[in-house]
């Protein structure tokens, strides 16, 4: 199953990737995540683990596959987590937009899960997780959060 959401961020690109380039620092932007620590490696080192507690109660612990200052973007997989879901790998992306100095942000993930399950995951990667953790950075930089 591939899921994708694309928001406007209200910021140049060079400040959203500096909120977002590290790995840990999603819980400074992200309403869903409540803590965010490296389990081991560096926050930008390919390899390393994230654990993140989510203001649900549950937890994920994700890997660092690809990490790109040049690109602005980095790739994870989730190592365990409460989605009934498989293979999850996905890719958080940021785009210059030149008219308004603003930026594009492209959160995409692919899994495989059961089809019974794949309109519920859906919304909760694409929306509530994907869409919603963009909305957050933005009001993040705006400095409503």
């Amino acid at each position: 199953m591939k899921v994708m959401r694309s928001v406007i961020i209200e910021a140049p690109i060079d400040r959203v990737w500096a909120a977002v380039r590290a790995f840990d620092a999603v819980a400074d932007w992200n309403p869903g995540v409540a803590a965010a620590r490296m389990e081991s490696g560096s926050a930008t080192a390919v390899g390393s683990i994230r654990y993140l507690d989510i203001v649900d109660g549950t937890v994920f612990r994700e890997t660092l596959l690809a990490h790109s200052d040049l690109e602005r973007f980095y790739s994870y997989d989730i190592v365990e987590g409460p989605l009934p879901c498989r293979n999850y790998v996905s890719i958080h992306r940021f785009l210059p937009i030149t008219d308004g100095d603003m930026t594009l942000g492209i959160w995409s993930g692919e899994f495989d899960c059961d089809p019974s399950d794949a309109a519920q995951l859906d919304g909760i990667v694409g929306d509530r997780i994907y869409r919603d953790g963009m909305r957050g950075l933005n009001d993040f930089l705006k400095g409503r959060r």
